[in-house]
């Protein structure tokens, strides 16, 4: 039976920038050290390297797999954009990667009544697309790090893996 995975990606904005500099290289970034970057899904999703930058996702034909990112401070002092996925091998084993945008309603702390949550619309944003053939998909995602402020402090980019199976 098909379904979604869900990848969260948190970025650690401040130790990339630290080692790796400001730059504005949106066409072509620097390949940065998978272990700056932390991937998580459910167990029944992994194949290897859980909360590593290296995961390799478990999916069966037909599931969809979307893809969120955020910086360790969820964008307090950085935040991260994904904006270009780049297929390197097992392109044609999923569809095209596209961002996507949608309006959710979701629960928020009440400081003033901490056991009766408030709502709040939000854009939800995240990359999304459906896995087509058997095989090993290797990509990359090109990423951006913005400051509080939205002003561009660098990008950069890793290459984690998709695993898709029959069953």
């Amino acid at each position: 039976m098909s379904q979604v995975t869900d990848v969260l990606v948190a970025i650690d904005t401040k130790t990339i920038l630290d080692r790796y500099g400001r730059n504005s290289s949106i066409s072509n970034p620097p390949l940065i050290d998978f272990k700056h970057v932390f991937m998580i899904v459910t167990q029944g999703n992994v194949v290897s390297g859980q909360a590593g930058g290296e995961l390799d996702v478990a999916a069966t034909i037909g599931d969809v797999i979307r893809w969120r990112e955020c910086s360790l401070s969820l964008g307090f002092e950085q935040q991260c954009i994904f904006y270009k996925f780049i297929g390197n091998q097992g392109n044609e084993l999923i569809s095209p990667p596209s961002s996507r945008e949608s309006e959710v309603c979701i629960p928020v702390p009440n400081p003033q009544d901490p056991t009766k949550p408030k709502k709040q619309m939000v854009s939800n944003y995240f990359w999304s697309c459906e896995t087509l053939k058997r095989g090993r998909v290797t990509y990359h995602f090109q990423f951006m790090i913005l400051d509080r402020s939205g002003k561009l402090c660098g990008c950069y980019q890793w290459d984690p893996f998709i695993s898709i199976r029959n069953d």
